[in-house]
């Protein structure tokens, strides 16, 4: 594959994650410029990670030798930006949400098919070790036909580490669209698309306290829900229990569990590209009733960790997404995080924002194939 040349255009925090990986891993992605609203920004950036082009927003798209852009400005400003690398003729990866609702996503891939562009989206982590592990494991049938999951994103929002807390508090952000995108496309990576949709929301306080930057010590307004709780069904018939906060401090539940009829398969947190995932086999529960022994007891209380068969260059990484789309310009082939897959998604986001709102059910419009499995055995820096 040919080296593309990669523009950053947004240089906050996520910025800092996508270069030193991609600058790390993925050689065939040179990021030749970055640019942000504020050139200081920018400049900053650029020096950091020795990158040759600092770059305002209209000088990035008019570079010409800039293959794919990475969009990494806060969600508010996604559609309009996104349209404006399509219509400046640059490939497109952007950060999530892609949009706040289906018809603004529609409006950005109908406008790339129009100029043939190519798009992806963030997150990338279902291609990442971790979760291709767990689809290899659920395709091998380790636990038999799956039927359940148990998904939980708790945490306590991002004001004590984050330095502008304020946009993740927005209708268009929030647990739902900040993290949500991370727990829905990795369920239709596993499982296949969603038929479905019931919902309810929350808010524990009217106000955030901001811990970092130079507001800490004042407070924002809460103004959207920052709790939603989900019931998914799957078109396969898998149910998905699944939620979502930035209101909890600490909790036992599992982030990320698979229930089927013949065991369970556990995974720490699909918010990363690595982690390691554990099984436990029906055997193990049965088997007490024909060997009462302390080794069988001690089998039937025990988790089995399970070996990750993909790279693992980090925990956290970002990147493997871009690479992917510049593989699918290169061969004509579908990139995995493509345009169906984005509509599903935010269609998922929405109808569980929708059903919270109504108190009735959703019932899913788009569908999507499931993204193609990456193969075992593989290395970094080839998808």
């Amino acid at each position: 594959m040919r080296t593309y040349q990669i523009g950053i255009l947004g240089c906050g925090v996520i910025s800092r994650t996508y270069l030193a990986d991609i600058q790390s891993f993925f050689k065939k992605l040179h990021i030749a410029a970055c640019a942000d609203v504020d050139l200081t920004l920018a400049r900053k950036l650029a020096e950091e990670f020795h990158i040759e082009k600092a770059y305002t927003t209209e000088e990035l798209l008019q570079d010409a030798e800039i293959n794919i852009i990475i969009n990494l400005t806060p969600p508010q400003f996604h559609v309009e930006l996104n349209k404006q690398i399509i219509r400046a003729g640059k490939h497109l990866f952007s950060e999530k949400p892609f949009a706040p609702n289906v018809d603004a996503a529609k409006e950005v891939l109908q406008l790339a098919e129009e100029k043939k562009i190519l798009v992806g989206c963030a997150p990338d982590t279902f291609l990442s070790s971790g979760l291709q592990s767990v689809r290899y494991y659920l395709d091998c049938g380790l636990i038999g036909k799956p039927f359940f999951v148990s998904a939980n994103m708790t945490t306590f929002g991002v004001e004590t580490w984050h330095p502008n807390p304020a946009p993740f508090y927005r209708e268009d952000s929030g647990p739902l669209f900040d993290m949500g995108p991370y727990y829905a496309s990795a369920l239709v990576s596993l499982f296949g698309p969603v038929e479905s949709v019931g919902a309810f929301s929350a808010k524990a306080n009217e106000t955030r306290h901001i811990f970092m930057g130079k507001n800490a010590g004042n407070d924002i307004p809460a103004d959207h829900p920052t709790h939603y709780t989900a019931i998914l069904r799957l078109q396969t018939g898998v149910v998905v229990s699944l939620n979502i906060s930035f209101d909890i401090y600490q909790s036992n539940l599992p982030m990320f569990e698979i229930y089927g009829d013949g065991g369970t398969l556990s995974y720490p947190d699909p918010n990363f590209g690595g982690g390691t995932p554990k099984v436990y086999r029906k055997e193990q529960y049965t088997d007490t009733v024909f060997r009462q022994s302390e080794e069988a007891a001690a089998r039937k209380e025990k988790f089995y960790e399970l070996p990750e068969l993909f790279p693992r260059v980090k925990d956290y990484s970002r990147g493997i997404g871009v690479l992917d789309l510049a593989h699918a310009i290169e061969t004509g082939e579908k990139n995995r995080a493509d345009g169906e897959l984005i509509l599903h998604v935010t269609e998922i986001l929405q109808g569980i924002r929708e059903s919270a709102d109504t108190g009735t059910f959703y019932q899913m419009k788009t569908t999507c194939e499931r993204p193609s499995a990456l193969n075992p055995g593989g290395y970094v820096d080839r998808i």
